[in-house]
């Protein structure tokens, strides 16, 4: 009993609305060209009848050429996805590697900057200790060339 209620529902919709929508020139013009249009090719079709099943042949196989285009590029996507797939663990792989790789040699730069810093800090010692170990060492040599230049004189 309900399914009867809802298609004399649905019928009885379709029909209001085509009536609003006529209410509109444009879609009744519309209409009426399209009724004729759709009168006259069910005439021809009826009295040519081998050029309907012909024009019903040729929807069949461009429907089968679109069906087999489609089938091949959807078995063509599944293989490149199936491909991903295999290539995803091994990629993660190497970039588990490379990871390792540069974690190692940014661990062997941090060393070699700090052996660098401390050998230059080891050749080059502090601007305070430079001066006055290099004052006194000059005043010795000084006093010790004054020295030696009285004993020629």
């Amino acid at each position: 009993m309900s399914q009867n209620k809802l298609m004399t529902g649905i019928v009885v919709g379709a029909a209001v609305g085509a009536l609003v929508s006529l209410l509109d020139s444009n879609t009744r013009e519309d209409v009426m060209n399209k009724s004729k249009k759709a009168s006259e090719n069910a005439k021809y079709y009826a009295n040519n009848k081998d050029e309907l099943k012909s024009a019903f042949k040729e929807q069949a196989e461009r429907a089968q050429n679109l069906y087999s285009r489609i089938s091949e590029d959807a078995a063509y996507v599944g293989g490149k996805v199936e491909q991903v797939k295999k290539l995803v663990p091994e990629v993660k792989e190497v970039a588990r590697d490379a990871r390792g790789a540069v974690m190692e040699t940014k661990d062997a730069v941090v060393e070699s900057k700090e052996d660098v810093v401390s050998a230059v800090k080891e050749d080059n010692p502090s601007p305070s200790s430079s001066l006055t170990e290099d004052s006194s060492t000059n005043d010795s040599s000084s006093s010790n060339t004054n020295s030696q230049n009285q004993n020629r004189n």
